[in-house]
């Protein structure tokens, strides 16, 4: 009889056992960053709740909507926060004095009949009230990126927060038939409270319908030929400011995450908010 190959037995037993413990630990590596990445992570700035988006990359636009939204191409953008919900009347209220709503009333109902110089007006007043620098001056209504106040969302920085991290016609999938879940839209013809939908990934709530929001960005029908890669803010000048999101007035076309509306910015209706956003810079005040 041979003996044994005790060596050859060791070996092939430490490599099992070597290869088991890697493979363990690397799942676990894997689960807690898939774990973390998953994480939902919030703050209350000036009364406002914000969510922390982390930074990276997405396919912005689409080929199965209308053509300002092509051609798909990759963007690049750094973290940032935005708010979990549109503005309320509540919130406008409070800190302007005002509420010049349709639906007047309900604390709790996102702000409308506001335009975009009533937006931005309201991310400097918030900046204010938080002792943050103001990101817009109200003589050229240029926005500063680089302050640690309030804004309103590039267009980039709304599409990639609106798909949390999703390829498909809506944050919630390709089928306009369970949007319903997520949103208020066409069928439901009276504004409704923020937050009473499922959320998206990232726990931001009624970015299908609800209110159209209004973005930074000047709106072009050609930009995303020749947008930056990394953080686009739009085109230099324009006549119309971006909004995105769609209503609760529209069907369900309006409301992907790709679709792209534009507006003169002194046009106020009955269907048509914001939601804030800021840098990370300054969130320990």
């Amino acid at each position: 009889m041979k003996n044994p190959d005790i060596f050859g037995i060791f070996g092939r037993n430490f490599f099992i056992v070597w290869s088991v413990a890697f493979v363990f630990c690397a799942f676990c590596f894997c689960s807690k960053a898939f774990c973390q990445t998953k994480e939902i992570k919030t703050l209350k700035i000036a009364g406002i709740t914000m969510v922390q988006i982390p930074g990276g990359y997405f396919e912005m636009g689409s080929d199965k909507g209308e053509p300002r939204e092509l051609p798909v191409h990759k963007v690049e953008l750094s973290h940032f926060l935005i708010g979990s919900t549109e503005i309320t009347q509540g919130q406008y209220k409070a800190l302007t004095g005002v509420n010049h709503s349709n639906s007047y009333g309900d604390d709790t109902l996102p702000v409308d009949r506001v335009n975009w110089f009533d937006a931005v007006k309201f991310c400097n007043l918030l900046s204010d009230r938080a002792g943050l620098e103001r990101c817009y001056d109200e003589t050229t209504w240029n926005c500063d990126f680089t302050k640690s106040g309030f804004r309103l969302p590039t267009e980039a920085e709304w599409e990639y927060a609106c798909r949390a991290g999703t390829k498909t016609i809506y944050y919630i999938g390709d089928s306009p038939s369970n949007i319903g879940e997520a949103e208020w839209f066409g069928n439901n013809k009276i504004p409704h409270p923020v937050g009473l939908k499922e959320p998206n990934q990232w726990g931001l709530f009624d970015m299908h319908g609800s209110n159209w929001e209004w973005c930074n960005d000047w709106f072009s029908e050609n930009f995303y030929k020749s947008s930056p890669a990394q953080n686009p803010k739009g085109p230099e000048t324009g006549n119309l400011r971006v909004m995105r999101g769609g209503s609760w007035i529209n069907n369900p076309e309006f409301l992907t995450s790709s679709y792209r509306e534009c507006y003169v910015p002194t046009l106020s209706y009955l269907d048509i908010g914001f939601r804030v956003v800021k840098n990370v810079n300054g969130i320990d005040r």
